[in-house]
Formats: C-alpha cells, sequence, structure tokens
C-alpha cells in the first residue's frame, strides 16, 4: 500500500486549495490608503473649488470634515441621506463592501463655489488581516461637513463601490 503517496498528494491538494484563502487581498490599490485605529476619522478642511474671482468668498466655505463609522449595518447598502443645520450639512447611508475586511471611508468633500454644490464621495478600504469572510458587506457610516458662510444650495451624495461611482442620494435647500 502506498501510504506515503496518498498522504503526499492529499498534503498537496490541502495547500493549493487554501492558497487562495490566505494570501494578501488583492483590491488593486496602490498600497497609498491611510490606515486608521479609530472609528472616527477628521478629515480636516477639505476642499473648496471656485472659477477665477480674488481669491476671498462671500459665499460657503468647509471648514472641518468629520467621518464616523457606525459599523453592520441592518439594512442593504446603496442607500443614503442629507440633513442641513445650522452650519454643518451630515450625509448618513450605508455602503457595500465586497469582504469582511472592507471598511467605508471618506474619499472626498468637494465645495464647488459656482455651482453651489457640495459633493461628498464615501468608498471602502481594505482594512482587515488575512482572513477575511467572502461575503457582501453593509457599512454603515455618518460624514459631517462644517462651513463657514452658508451652506451649499445643493448636496450629492455619492457612493465609489466595485465598478463605479453611484448617486445615492441629492438634496437641496
Amino acid at each position: 500500500m502506498d501510504r506515503r503517496r496518498v498522504l503526499a498528494g492529499a498534503a498537496s491538494v490541502g495547500t493549493f486549495a487554501l492558497a487562495g484563502c490566505t494570501g494578501a487581498a488583492g483590491d488593486g490599490s496602490d498600497g497609498d490608503s491611510e490606515e486608521t485605529t479609530d472609528d472616527t476619522e477628521t478629515g480636516g478642511a477639505g476642499s473648496n473649488t471656485s472659477e477665477g474671482g480674488d481669491g476671498e468668498s462671500d459665499g460657503p466655505s468647509i471648514t472641518d470634515t468629520q467621518f464616523e463609522r457606525l459599523g453592520d449595518a441592518d439594512e442593504s447598502g446603496g442607500r443614503g441621506s442629507i440633513r442641513f443645520s445650522d452650519a454643518t450639512v451630515t450625509c448618513a447611508g450605508v455602503i457595500q463592501g465586497r469582504n469582511g475586511c472592507m471598511e467605508a471611508a471618506l474619499d472626498a468633500a468637494t465645495y464647488d463655489a459656482s455651482a453651489d454644490e457640495l459633493r461628498v464621495r464615501v468608498t471602502t478600504v481594505d482594512e482587515g488581516g488575512d482572513a477575511c469572510t467572502q461575503q457582501i458587506v453593509d457599512r454603515e457610516y455618518e460624514a459631517t461637513v462644517t462651513f463657514e458662510g452658508g451652506l451649499p444650495g445643493r448636496v450629492v451624495l455619492e457612493h465609489e463601490w466595485m465598478d463605479g461611482v453611484y448617486e445615492v442620494a441629492v438634496a437641496t435647500r
């Protein structure tokens, strides 16, 4: 009986079967992603753009951005809402990640003065180790953008997910 041959064959089959499960996740990024250890990220002063002018603005401008991960969502991803208050715009929603290591992250918050429009883009980033669940996950988040000089007239919340960018909520004042 060739027990050694059978055991060697079984070991090599097991090794090849697990090879795809233990390697580093290939998310297509260039490796320059920021790592955070806190569930709250403060993005600083966002981005303001305008056409021409003397550098001074009488309208709204971003003074601060904050992003909070709220954990796993009870509902499926691809939804969002927008709230206005005195000096802030809050975008809340649920975005899907392609596996258990994916977490919600603020990609950009930009204000275009010429269009009087704020665009908030949320994406997912890989923050796990080598062992991730292989299932779609739904991550809840809240992004708050603080303004001075008023609020934008229009806000667009976008999700960058898998194969594109999708508008999930639009609000006007």
